[in-house]
């Protein structure tokens, strides 16, 4: 009797696991807001860090849900990982946002260093934060740009492909 106990839970075990699963893979994936789209970025996602802030993502972008001041958490909850993983890069290079110049397409703003960031999420960040106390920490090509207020990391944006 025990033996056909055990034998069902692990079904129902097995079975919920792949319904898990399912569910997960079914999630659709986030469409960062197109680079040179006017008005805030469509947040999509957000991920509680494990120093108990909340960031709120649209899959290109993620900024401190504080200093974002949206008005609704969007429901989908992600893990925050990589996004901590991210903010703890060594990256050699720093800007102001006053440092960033206008492509010719209005689309992006590339950094003194040749690295093109979404139009889009620069002019929101000058909407929401104070200009001078905004930097930029960029790396190499691919790598995330990490958002500073004050010092602190509050934000991780993707560059833009050129």
């Amino acid at each position: 009797m025990a033996r056909h106990i055990f034998r069902g839970a692990a079904i129902t075990i097995a079975i919920a696991v792949l319904m898990a699963q399912t569910l997960v893979a079914q999630q659709k994936p986030m469409k960062p807001t197109a680079p040179g789209t006017a008005g805030d970025p469509a947040w999509q996602g957000r991920a509680r860090m494990t120093d108990g802030r909340v960031f709120v993502t649209d899959g290109g972008f993620a900024i401190d849900a504080a200093l974002a001041k949206v008005a609704k958490l969007p429901e989908r909850e992600l893990p925050s990982k990589v996004l901590e993983d991210y903010l703890k890069l060594p990256h050699k290079d720093e800007c102001t946002l006053s440092d960033l110049k206008a492509a010719i397409s209005g689309r992006t703003y590339t950094t003194p260093t040749g690295l093109a960031v979404s139009a889009t999420y620069i002019n929101y960040l000058r909407r929401i934060l104070p200009g001078g106390a905004v930097r930029l920490r960029t790396g190499a090509a691919l790598q995330p740009v990490i958002v500073l207020a004050s010092g602190k990391a509050v934000g991780v944006l993707m560059p833009v492909k050129q």
